[in-house]
């Protein structure tokens, strides 16, 4: 099933989408010779989407990434920068859709529970002290 997007956005015109880029878009479109700064806004995800992405993830999204997917099913936006009379593309940003998202595994040495803390820096704090008296 190939995805339906709409035609891409010149600028940011959009709040939601202001607040997405973080201001970047403004900050692009006011630079010395950046040029063509167009976002491609994708529809949003439906939640049966994000459900299924968890499920079979065996994992929970936080809800502010929930809340991304169900405004917009990923973003892309692109700039290109003038050179004497040539547009050349410079930059790119994106986030994937939910159905592209990919869980990445991590060594579950450092992951919660086991996780180091500040308490294991005081710990070994002390047994440095007690092991290793002064001596005078």
């Amino acid at each position: 099933m190939q995805e339906e997007s709409p035609p891409p956005l010149v600028g940011c015109s959009k709040p939601h989408l202001e607040k997405l880029t973080l201001g970047i878009t403004r900050i692009l479109e006011s630079s010395p010779g950046v040029t063509e700064v167009t976002i491609l806004e994708k529809a949003p995800a439906e939640r049966h989407m994000i459900s299924s992405w968890e499920q079979k993830n065996n994992c929970v999204l936080p809800e502010d990434v929930k809340n991304f997917y169900l405004m917009t099913n990923g973003f892309h936006m692109t700039w290109s920068v003038k050179l004497d009379e040539h547009t050349i593309p410079l930059g790119s940003m994106a986030i994937n859709s939910i159905t592209k998202l990919t869980q990445l595994n991590q060594s579950s040495m450092y992951s919660l529970p086991n996780a180091p803390t500040l308490a294991d820096l005081e710990d070994d704090t002390e047994e440095a002290i007690e092991n290793h008296p002064k001596t005078s």
